[in-house]
């Protein structure tokens, strides 16, 4: 993982106020459900160490057992490294280092402070760890319940994976964020999921619904987000399921949002699985083709659909098309599950 430094920034010094327990209380409540935010909380520890401990340079250093600094070579230079361990065990993660000046000393309360925050750094690695494992298992789960839904019906079988393979390629023709990316993964795959709590009898019928079976199957968004409730991981991913089928215009369900009032991911979605459902069979239909298909979705461009994901999936197939030579009858899509 190597080391993150941070320039210490203009800050007042402690007798103005900066408490040490505030820190050390702030650390530990911060939130780490995935790796990204594991990350985002080793900078945190930099950020607020520096406001408490006064240093040329902190840094936390991962995964290294070579402890000699060029830059501590000069006596004008101070060092000092804290080993961050695995709690109740010997096995070191790396250490905290503070290097400070020749006009800065360390003292006592400080050695102090700073082992408590290597302890605090070790534990919320090992914990967020143990979490991240569980999480990568409750999402293996998932995808199980998702592939027994789908495998009850040939026509949707890989339904989710092509959704989700659309939905990744908007979200980076319109540069989201990587995190946000990550979310519209788990959630596109998943966006089906409440169809479980579905009598097959519906899911699989010939012909089309009735209205009455037409509003039952409405409620999968909503049963999707129920399955996902008790599990604490899949906050974000669970709205962006239970919006997936909002319009636009403010005709979709469960709850009747329009325009960007619908999360701008269950946008993306709606467009990934309108368009795969366009372009699969059914029991009671033929596919469209990619052609057709992409013409009606642009048709409703500004009714049911975000225009700004529409445009963006048009260029996306387009550009497929184009690098492989094909017609829009079949423009492949890359595949990133």
């Amino acid at each position: 993982m190597g080391s993150l430094l941070r320039p210490l920034k203009n800050r007042e010094s402690s007798e103005n106020g900066l408490d040490p327990l505030s820190v050390l209380s702030h650390l530990a409540q911060i939130p780490i459900n995935t790796t990204l935010d594991l990350e985002k909380f080793f900078g945190e520890v930099v950020d607020e160490t520096s406001r408490v401990v006064e240093a040329e340079k902190i840094s936390l250093n991962f995964l290294k057992n070579d402890l000699d600094d060029p830059d501590n070579s000069h006596n004008r230079h101070c060092t000092v490294y804290v080993p961050i361990t695995i709690h109740e065990s010997n096995l070191s993660l790396g250490y905290l280092k503070v290097k400070k000046n020749e006009n800065q000393e360390i003292d006592s309360r400080e050695i102090k402070f700073l082992e408590a925050i290597a302890h605090l750094t070790g534990l919320k690695f090992q914990n967020s760890t143990f979490q991240l494992v569980i999480y990568q298992g409750l999402v293996q789960t998932l995808k199980v319940l998702v592939n027994v839904v789908e495998a009850k019906d040939v026509y949707t079988r890989c339904h989710s994976q092509r959704v989700t393979e659309y939905s990744l390629e908007i979200a980076k023709l319109l540069g989201l964020p990587q995190e946000e990316q990550d979310t519209l993964k788990i959630a596109s795959i998943l966006h089906d999921i409440g169809k479980i709590a579905i009598a097959e009898s519906i899911l699989l019928k010939r012909g089309r619904l009735t209205p009455d079976e037409f509003e039952i199957i409405k409620l999968h968004p909503i049963f999707g987000d129920e399955i996902l409730k008790p599990l604490k991981f899949f906050h974000q991913e669970r709205k962006l399921i239970l919006y997936h089928h909002e319009r636009w215009d403010g005709s979709g369900y469960p709850e009747g949002l329009f325009g960007e009032n619908i999360p701008l991911l269950s946008r993306i979605i709606a467009v990934a699985d309108s368009f795969d459902a366009m372009t699969s069979d059914r029991i009671y239909r033929k596919a469209k083709s990619f052609e057709e298909a992409l013409d009606e979705i642009k048709g409703l461009s500004g009714i049911k659909y975000d225009p700004k994901v529409v445009n963006a999936f048009y260029i996306i197939l387009k550009k497929a098309a184009a690098r492989s030579n094909h017609s829009m009858q079949q423009p492949p899509i890359p595949e990133v599950i």
